[in-house]
């Protein structure tokens, strides 16, 4: 039998828990209604949410991030009046000049809402895939790629995931023996440069006004491309060549190692079925002997009369170590300055060059050219270039050649130059008489000589891996 004291304990705290119970406030129920996302390409996404709850929404709290990109992002709109019911958007800038989201982007993203009593709600989790609005996607895949298009274009977007697997195969597996870290690759095929310049991040001025941009890698696992052939014969060498640029970053870039321009981009010319106009510009430019100094091909070339020399040398350059050294030399080259080596060190602790210097003559006298005459000074420093929006761009007019009139009335006057202008025309009278008669002099011995021409320079040939 229970005691007195003991009945009137147990129900003294029988009415404390039910007092505690029964002052605890009640958990407010939060509900989203809508999650919607405005396609504002090219310019801008608008994240739009409309909850209610119990008691006043007081915050509201975008939480997205983007697959591949290993980072995630927290984005508040600008302001809201606290409310039962509430909408509220946020605006993300994805093409502006300090904002850079490219098409091909796979957002996943929630809504975090707090209310007056404290409580925050988070909505579940949600996707949405970036492309231009109003065209009727389609996608071909493989593997490790997806090739993404609109209209009739099957069979070509199909012609680029073959190129792909090719490229992935000769490039990646066979020449540097590397896997991709980021799958699916998404290739996005605009119908022409007018509709893929709105996607992608636009140098402008009169450089853009003069080259073809055929395709661009925006990210590590992001090209854009469109359907044209761009100096080559073959016009899937544009995926193939953006592609490229994913497995020289693969294969030698890490968070100290960068690429130089020029292995980065020979690489990529590589990485075609063929080097197509780029040889030929660099075919005239040895004839010339107006090469690029190797010290200037660290960056891409700023001029558009010089995109062909340097897209060509820079194959050159690529070609003659992988035929100097094979595909497992120029593998281990792309890991070291992976591994933090300056390119520079990487090219004497691989290929044994003194210097830079060393390597532009060794690759001089491979195309029957003199040495520098002074040695190329080397970098102080590894490259800085970014990892994104490389576009490949082709020649397609010289820009306009300004020309200058001067009319000053304080030069010569016309009767002095024609005085003097007959008087020289007198000099050189005399001076071509004596040549001629001293060339017919010498006719017979000078046509028994060898003439020797400039040779045509080719790369040698790719060796088999």
């Amino acid at each position: 039998m229970i005691s007195k004291v003991a009945f009137a304990f147990i129900a003294a705290l029988v009415l404390s828990f039910v007092g505690i119970t029964s002052t605890s406030p009640a958990r407010a129920a939060t509900v989203v209604e809508s999650s919607t996302v405005a396609n504002g390409y090219p310019k801008t996404l608008t994240f739009k949410v409309t909850a209610k709850a119990d008691s006043n929404i007081t915050d509201v709290t975008l939480a997205y991030a983007i697959k591949g990109r290993g980072t995630s992002a927290l984005d508040k709109p600008k302001e809201i009046t606290p409310a039962t019911n509430l909408s509220a958007e946020v605006v993300l800038q994805v093409n502006s000049g300090s904002s850079y989201i490219p098409v091909g982007s796979d957002f996943t993203y929630h809504w975090e809402i707090t209310t007056a009593d404290g409580n925050t709600f988070s909505s579940p989790e949600q996707t949405f895939f970036y492309l231009p609005p109003a065209k009727d996607w389609k996608s071909v895949s493989n593997d490790f790629m997806t090739v993404y298009y609109w209209g009739d274009r099957e069979a070509l977007a199909n012609a680029y995931l073959k190129a792909g697997a090719e490229t992935y195969d000769r490039i990646g597996k066979q020449l540097y023996g590397v896997t991709l870290g980021l799958v699916p690759v998404k290739v996005i095929m605009f119908a022409d440069e007018k509709e893929s310049d709105e996607a992608r991040p636009g140098v402008g001025g009169r450089f853009d006004a003069a080259v073809t941009t055929c395709g661009t890698k925006v990210t590590n696992d992001i090209v854009l491309v469109i359907p044209v052939a761009c100096g080559s014969p073959d016009r899937t060498d544009t995926l193939r060549h953006e592609f490229g640029h994913i497995l020289n970053e693969t294969a030698g870039e890490g968070s100290l190692g960068k690429l130089p321009a020029w292995l980065d981009e020979g690489a990529a010319v590589y990485a075609q079925s063929s080097p197509g106009d780029y040889q030929s510009a660099l075919t005239a430019a040895v004839r010339a002997n107006r090469l690029i100094p190797f010290s200037q091909m660290t960056s891409p070339a700023s001029d558009a009369n010089l995109v062909g020399v340097f897209y060509g040398e820079s194959w050159a350059m690529v070609s003659f170590l992988i035929q100097k050294g094979g595909n497992a030399q120029f593998a281990k080259y792309m890991s070291t300055i992976k591994s933090g080596k300056r390119y520079d060190q990487a090219l004497t602790e691989v290929y044994g060059y003194a210097d830079l210097a060393a390597f532009e003559n060794d690759f001089r006298a491979s195309a029957n050219l003199a040495p520098v005459r002074q040695a190329t000074a080397g970098p102080t420093a590894a490259p800085t270039r970014s990892s994104q929006a490389q576009p490949t761009r082709t020649p397609t007019r010289a820009p306009a050649q300004s020309t200058n009139s001067n009319s000053d009335g304080g030069g010569l006057g016309l009767g002095t130059i024609v005085i003097g202008g007959i008087a020289v025309l007198f000099a050189l009278g005399a001076l071509f008489a004596f040549l001629i008669s001293m060339v017919m002099a010498n006719n017979r011995a000078t046509a028994a000589k060898t003439t020797a021409h400039s040779p045509e320079w080719r790369p040698p040939d790719e060796p088999h891996a």
